[in-house]
């Protein structure tokens, strides 16, 4: 390869006979993609004088086709599309027997032949450039022969990572393409047991397809997970040190060694060279992910510059967390909306349990390790790390668009909200986040009864909004009108809502089934504002959905006396949606007055 690279430097006339080597009988891309696998081929070895010698050419071209694959097949993205298809068509063309190249196929030497002229006048070239000194002295005077190889090799290093990370593109592409067939798989399972319920011709019909599928799918992801485990990381028998006082396993970090060694000059010169990754925290569950993201977030923020591994200061200035929380927060949300001045106050106050409202009051306060994550925020059963990180993880999943438009207020506290609300008209809202329910998003609006002023919801979260989305539940409830502090509630959210059929175009049946429709009530608001549909208050009736039509058609059904409350639930994100389940949990356990109760029917 080192040819090539000292080919490159070429000039002038001896630049102009090195590109006049090139054509269509072998282009010059393939010299340049594949010139490490060229170089590497004992061309010289053969006899093209003796027939014998054939077998080896032929060898040869197989391998210049297989490399040509190969690396058209390793081309990913926007930049490598064309190239894919530039070295697969000449990949294509040395198989082809009427094609450009098809000489080499009748005759293997011919290839032998021509490549071995090319590499013959290229190392003359370089030769003749490296002996004759160009006006301004020559290359050698300018730096010496061992730091052109140095520059060789790095080149070289280069090529190989570009191949590597090509390599890791089409790896994660893989895996993507091997889940989704994996789905498909477990799709084809549940239709092989609702086979049952067919008639026997109809069974055996369908029993024979599903089986085709089943075997073609279960082959490919053999195969595949084959080629997949060839790649996987496997991290066994980690030995974890002695841990202080309260550290927990999230909080031990690790690191993983990168080494290499290249030489220069046939073993004149050898370079060993390593480097070390950033903190990595080893866990063994999903429920562990945000307190091992805390670990690493506080240390990649606040290491300093050439200190031992992993040190890292047991205090920082609240300035300097307020700074990492933000970037954090914008990244993970993935949103140009940081966070205000405001809400960093509102952070504060949390994180040290005060009550000033001045930003600069905090600004030579310190935050521990153990207040950011260790400890628990007074009455609660959480830390305000795992609290923050509910926030952008439903953010993330399921707010952004909202967070973007400002409809989102986000951190304010109860009090808070009922201050910002008490001037402002009946049926103006605001979405707060939680401060019971890590990842829940509450809402808070004002309608003045004989019972209350000021109406707090139960916490939304993350399986929540997988049912039903925000907009469609706040499009559900027709008495919250302006979203604070005085846009009309159909303006910011209705792009969002998901259309409803209209009367005049009923669902059609399918199968015999009719399909069902999901609704926000809230039918405590209801029954103290007086707001019941006439000839008594339903679950499907109580809240016209703004989406597509005025007055959409649904089943009754009666009003179901037991809510289905608790703000002090402490849900793992990362566990499966089964509403049933999460339903079943619920019930057992108390109401807390402090929530409205909400409903879906």
């Amino acid at each position: 390869m080192a040819v090539w690279i000292q080919a490159q430097q070429l000039q002038g006339e001896a630049l102009r006979q090195m590109q006049a080597l090139y054509g269509q009988h072998f282009p010059i891309e393939v010299r340049h993609y594949l010139s490490q696998w060229i170089e590497s081929q004992a061309w010289d070895s053969i006899d093209l004088d003796n027939p014998q010698e054939n077998v080896k050419a032929t060898q040869l071209l197989e391998g210049l086709i297989q490399e040509l694959q190969k690396k058209a097949d390793h081309q990913v993205g926007e930049d490598g599309f064309l190239l894919k298809i530039k070295l697969g068509h000449y990949a294509t063309q040395l198989q082809a027997s009427g094609g450009p190249w098809n000489t080499y196929d009748r005759c293997p030497m011919e290839l032998v032949r021509c490549i071995r002229h090319i590499l013959y006048h290229e190392q003359r070239l370089v030769r003749e450039a490296n002996n004759s000194p160009s006006p301004a002295g020559s290359l050698v005077d300018a730096m010496s022969q061992k730091h052109l190889q140095i520059n060789q090799t790095f080149e070289e290093l280069r090529l190989i990572t570009q191949d590597s990370e090509n390599e890791l593109k089409k790896l994660q592409q893989t895996q993507e393409y091997f889940i989704i067939q994996y789905q498909e798989n477990m799709r084809l399972q549940a239709q092989f047991s609702q086979l049952s319920q067919l008639g026997p011709q109809e069974r055996m019909s369908r029993e024979t397809t599903l089986q085709q599928k089943k075997a073609s799918l279960e082959a490919w992801l053999h195969r595949e997970a084959q080629t997949l485990q060839q790649y996987r990381v496997s991290l066994k028998r980690i030995k974890r040190s002695d841990r202080r006082g309260a550290e927990s396993v999230t909080e031990e970090k690790f690191t993983i060694l990168f080494e290499s060694q290249f030489s220069v000059g046939g073993n004149e010169l050898v370079f060993q060279v390593k480097t070390l990754s950033l903190p990595v925290v080893v866990i063994v569950h999903g429920s562990q992910d945000n307190n091992a993201t805390a670990t690493v977030l506080w240390d990649n923020a606040f290491a300093e510059p050439g200190r031992v591994p992993f040190a890292v200061p047991d205090k920082v200035q609240w300035p300097q967390l307020c700074e990492a929380l933000n970037m954090k927060f914008k990244a993970e949300v993935q949103s140009s909306r940081g966070l205000t001045k405001e809400n960093l106050v509102f952070l504060a106050q949390k994180l040290f349990n005060s009550t000033s409202s001045h930003l600069e009051d905090y600004s030579s306060t310190t935050v521990s390790w153990s207040q950011f994550n260790r400890e628990n925020l007074p009455g609660r059963n959480y830390t305000f790390w795992q609290w923050f990180d509910g926030v952008m993880e439903v953010l993330k999943k399921h707010l952004k668009p909202h967070w973007n438009d400002g409809a989102i207020l986000g951190f304010v506290n109860k009090q808070q909200a009922h201050d910002l609300l008490i001037n402002k008209p009946d049926g103006t809202f605001l979405l707060r986040f939680s401060d019971s329910e890590i990842g829940g998003i509450t809402i808070a609006w004002k309608f003045d009864s004989s019972e209350r002023m000021f109406w707090n919801l139960m916490p939304f979260t993350t399986r929540d909004f997988s049912i039903r989305s925000l907009a469609d539940r706040l499009g559900d409830l027709s008495y919250l009108i302006y979203v604070f502090p005085d846009r009309p509630k159909d303006e910011v959210f209705s792009k969002y809502y998901t259309p409803v059929l209209c009367e005049s175009t009923p669902a059609k049946a399918v199968d015999g089934y009719v399909k069902p429709q999901i609704k926000q009530v809230v039918p405590e608001f209801v029954n103290a504002s007086g707001d019941s549909a006439p000839g008594g208050a339903t679950y499907m009736d109580q809240a016209p959905s703004p989406a597509v039509c005025s007055q959409p058609h649904y089943n009754m059904y009666t009003q179901n006396p037991d809510p289905v409350l608790d703000p002090e639930g402490d849900f793992d994100l990362d566990d499966t949606m089964d509403v049933a389940r999460h339903v079943e949990e619920l019930l057992r356990r108390p109401v807390d007055s402090q929530w409205i109760p909400h409903a879906q029917s």
